[in-house]
């Protein structure tokens, strides 16, 4: 389940992106790509593919059941070309 308010879907459309892309992305077979620490708190970073073809970068914290999303935007050229190789890689 993802927990959405006015914050994050802000954060998220502020880079044109809509609530059920970022949902898409993490369904379809999206590629952990680093953790880290924010104020005691794990947070994930996650490379994903949209259904239509469009790389999102999504920065999420898992809480119980429960998936909020901090943040999402585009790839940027080089985060593509590394999407693709692990991709190609089979991850």
């Amino acid at each position: 389940m993802f927990d959405w308010d006015a914050n994050n879907l802000r954060k998220i459309r502020a880079h044109r992106i809509k609530a059920e892309e970022v949902e898409k992305a993490l369904s379809n077979a999206p590629i952990p790509i680093y953790e880290q620490d924010v104020e005691g708190e794990a947070r994930y970073v996650y490379y994903g593919e949209t259904d239509s073809g469009r790389l999102l970068a999504v920065v999420l914290v898992e809480r119980g059941e429960t998936i909020r999303v901090v943040t999402a935007y585009d790839l940027d050229a080089g985060q593509k070309k590394d999407y693709l190789a692990r991709r190609l890689r089979g991850e």
